[in-house]
């Protein structure tokens, strides 16, 4: 019997295969300046005084034309590029946390942090990557709503690391069962602790609850 889409707990595979499909869209947006173009920028410009040439305005109006070209030049020569940089890294941030927190397979309460840890800094950089990009966006002369399938496919990747996040409650159970069996107690009263000299058989710290 198949189970809906929308009732199917996260896997670590989805997590990865939509990580990977969000990288490559964004590395393409990227590629392409978010969308900017110069000399689009410059030609709404001319438009925006009626298409005039710049002798042609008065000295007011050349001022705010200046500072109006100014400003896409900056976009040109630096803020593309320093936003570009932290979106990869961004990037290079989520893929590295979910790869460390696939590496780990819990056999401990103190494992099971560990690679909640890195669960929740992978979900961090996810909203530091929409923020970042919508500002770029926002701040550049392009189409706003760019950014809307972007941020959809963000949404998207946050809410697979947090179903895998709970999913990895079955690892609370394994190792809350293994806990319970440290130390049995027979009928008679005598104490059992036949595995307690096993390496992996020293109960883990339970202080500390993981959700």
């Amino acid at each position: 019997m198949s189970v809906l889409k929308s009732k199917r707990k996260a896997s670590q595979f989805e997590v990865f295969h939509h990580l990977y499909q969000v990288r490559r869209d964004i590395t393409d947006l990227l590629l392409r300046d978010f969308g900017y173009s110069f000399e689009k920028a410059e030609q709404r410009l001319r438009k925006r005084f009626g298409g005039r040439g710049y002798t042609e305005l008065t000295e007011k109006e050349q001022e705010r034309y200046n500072q109006l070209k100014n400003k896409l030049e900056a976009f040109d020569d630096w803020f593309i590029y320093d936003e570009r940089q932290v979106i990869v890294d961004c990037l290079r941030e989520i893929t590295k946390e979910v790869f460390i927190a696939n590496s780990i397979y819990p056999t401990c309460m103190e494992e099971l942090i560990q690679r909640r840890l890195h669960q929740d800094e992978a979900i961090g950089q996810c909203y530091r990557l929409a923020q970042e990009l919508q500002y770029a966006i926002e701040t550049l002369p392009v189409d706003v709503n760019t950014y809307l399938r972007f941020g959809e496919a963000i949404k998207t990747e946050i809410n697979l690391i947090k179903g895998w996040r709970k999913a990895d409650n079955k690892f609370k159970g394994a190792i809350s069962t293994s806990a319970a069996n440290f130390a049995n107690v027979n009928n008679n009263g005598n104490a059992n602790y036949n595995n307690a000299s096993n390496a992996n058989s020293v109960r883990p710290d339970f202080n500390s609850a993981v959700e």
